[in-house]
């Protein structure tokens, strides 16, 4: 029942992933990057440096400006050089959850949700940034924690350094990532989901013919050795129109299991107006034994097809991934599995109004689950209303679970 509660938030939370936008996973600092875009932008337009201007019928007299205080100087310096951004998320509504047993009378249970996080950037100058991140919380309980906290920095400007507590994550895949949280279980899309490292190194350096990237992740420990880092490697580059990025992983060794290497390909293009990529991951179990399955831990293979068509209203976007897995020596040694998730928006009279849906299904193992999301923009400023429906089937179940929620939910970004 926990399992179905938390697929349930996630199709309250997916509802209309197909209408994001994508941040490519060459950028040094995307999100970051994109705003510096944003604001060249605006430096180009140069008629908009006229836009507020005002017709006078008199003469414009000069006044005289007072001399700035000492604090004004400082607070002026201050907020150039440091910037403060976040974002604020809360729900509250009911939910239900029905196991399918005939004496089962159900689980109708409330819930509130308070999440903050206060991003902050220390930018003295335009090669070296500081960014970090606390996010609070009130689920289960108060939550307060550091998010994140690293530096960018841009040697000779040409290479990008960036280090600290951080996520990194490579890769086009986005239904079949490492959740554990999906039904149908993909666990290797993501090759950095299995570390848990908070700590983080990634380096980048562009060059004529595409990127080359380091990576190294690892945890907080007062023993440092070699043994105890992952680290990563990869080449990207574009080739007739399509984007290809070769990488490889040498996990730590220190743990147990020890974790084998692994090798991967991606491929990503454009195909009239679809989004078109491709995953291979292979990791290897004995290099001298590749041409028998005796070499390999698993093989995966992952196909997708992204599109939205934001030229019609209302808007519709989908996403589809398949996947195949090859494990030997497992009881599932084959594995197929698929994903869907689409959704409309501006729907009806004020356009306020999304609906999505999205479905998980493992062929092998005959099993998945299914979700709608109806979401009413606006009912409140800042406010959403938000329904949801779900059901789990198949052998992983006794019998099919259903779960349903609605509740209001609120979002800011400042």
């Amino acid at each position: 029942m926990k399992k179905l509660s938390v697929l349930l938030l996630i199709v309250s939370l997916f509802s209309f992933s197909v209408f994001s936008q994508e941040l490519e996973a060459d950028d040094f600092d995307e999100a970051e990057i994109s705003e510096a875009e944003a604001e060249l932008e605006e430096f180009d337009d140069f008629d908009s440096i006229f836009a507020d201007a005002e017709d006078l019928d008199e003469a414009v007299v000069d006044e005289e400006k007072k001399p700035e205080t000492p604090a004004e100087i400082v607070a002026c310096a201050f907020s150039s050089i440091v910037r403060f951004s976040g974002s604020f998320s809360g729900g509250v509504g009911i939910g239900y959850v029905h196991n399918g047993d005939e004496e089962d009378k159900g689980d109708a249970t409330g819930y509130v949700s308070l999440n903050n996080t206060l991003n902050m950037t220390v930018a003295p100058v335009s090669s070296f940034a500081i960014r970090g991140s606390v996010a609070t919380g009130i689920d289960n309980g108060f939550s307060l924690g550091v998010g994140s906290l690293y530096f960018d920095y841009l040697l000779l400007d040409r290479v990008y350094i960036s280090a600290g507590k951080k996520g990194i994550s490579w890769g086009n895949l986005r239904l079949f990532n490492a959740s554990e949280a999906y039904s149908t279980n993909p666990g290797h899309a993501n090759i950095f989901g299995e570390d848990g490292a908070p700590l983080a190194l990634d380096v980048r350096y562009p060059w004529a013919w595409g990127t080359l990237t380091f990576a190294a992740t690892g945890a907080n420990t007062t023993k440092v050795s070699m043994n105890q880092f992952n680290y990563y490697g990869s080449f990207e580059f574009s080739v007739l129109n399509t984007n290809v990025n070769l990488y490889a992983k040498r996990p730590a060794k220190n743990t147990d299991p020890v974790r084998n290497n692994l090798a991967g390909l991606e491929l990503k293009r454009t195909i009239l107006g679809f989004d078109t990529y491709a995953q291979g991951i292979v990791r290897v179990k004995d290099i001298q034994k590749l041409n028998n399955p005796e070499g390999y831990e698993y093989v995966v293979a992952t196909a997708g097809l992204y599109r939205l068509f934001e030229e019609i209203e209302p808007n519709i976007g989908f996403n589809i991934e398949y996947q195949y897995e090859y494990q030997p020596f497992t009881e599932y040694e084959h594995n197929n599995r698929i994903a869907f998730e689409g959704g409309l928006k501006r729907i009806g009279k004020k356009k306020n109004i999304k609906l999505g849906v999205v479905t998980h299904y493992n062929f092998t193992e005959n099993h998945g689950y299914s979700g709608m999301s109806f979401v009413v923009s606006g009912v409140l400023p800042y406010a959403d209303w938000s329904n949801n429906f779900i059901i789990a089937y198949g052998s992983k179940y006794e019998n099919p679970q259903i779960g349903l929620s609605s509740g209001l939910s609120l979002s800011l970004d400042y």
